[in-house]
């Protein structure tokens, strides 16, 4: 390569045949990206996915921890974000454009980004893991790791009730006043090596909460 180009402008310019010889591309496996956009996948049932860009606010850099819940009390979920990435190769830079954000959901699918003042999210550094979990109070806390950087730790205002599930709990179905169902699955390890606290968060819009473990038993 570095007979071939002897600087980057020939080698920024050149083409696919040009970089690789018919010999080199012998038996190779071309893959080709149909998005660099991060999305999120709406799961329309019946084993149907339906892929949606997030906000161009996300799209600015590397998305590493990821945590929903419903963080401003709304009763609709809403994503918090810790991104960055300062280990990529010198000649292309750092992935430094995101300061930490929150999308507010509204229940429908579609996410608002907030500025840090709206959500008071500020993780400007080499952001890395994020994970939920409840104080001694039951309260909402978010915890945000930084590359050689401080720890940060979120405290939610809005006063809910969580309460935690069993280790063999596996997901909870979650009656509304307004008629509503849905589902929340709970896991061991989430986004970025990092795992959150199992719990259930509680508002005034919800009628029932039961609750199914690994063995199909239920409780209410």
């Amino acid at each position: 390569m570095r007979k071939k180009f002897t600087n980057y402008r020939s080698y920024a310019l050149a083409t696919m045949d040009e970089v690789l010889s018919p010999e080199q591309k012998s038996g190779a496996l071309r893959l080709k990206a149909n998005t660099l956009q991060s999305c999120f996948l709406r799961n329309d049932g019946n084993g149907k996915f339906t892929a949606i860009p997030l906000p161009v606010e996300v799209q600015v850099s590397v998305l590493n921890g990821m945590e929903t819940g419903d963080f401003d009390g709304d009763g609709n979920l809403d994503v918090v974000i810790n991104g960055n990435d300062y280990g990529s190769d010198a000649t292309i830079g750092r992935y430094d454009a995101l300061n930490g954000l929150m999308l507010k959901g509204d229940g429908k699918g579609n996410f608002k980004p907030l500025s840090i003042m709206q959500s008071g999210i500020y993780i400007p550094g080499d952001g890395k893991a994020l994970v939920k979990f409840r104080d001694k109070n039951g309260q909402v806390i978010l915890a945000a790791s930084q590359h050689k950087d401080v720890l940060k730790i979120f405290r939610s205002e809005n006063k809910t009730k969580t309460i935690p599930v069993k280790a063999n709990d596996v997901y909870a179905l979650i009656k509304y006043k307004n008629g509503k169902t849905s589902r929340q699955e709970f896991y061991f390890g989430s986004s970025f090596l990092s795992q959150s606290a199992r719990f259930i968060q509680l508002n005034d819009k919800m009628l029932s909460v039961t609750v199914f473990d690994d063995k199909g038993n239920q409780r209410r």
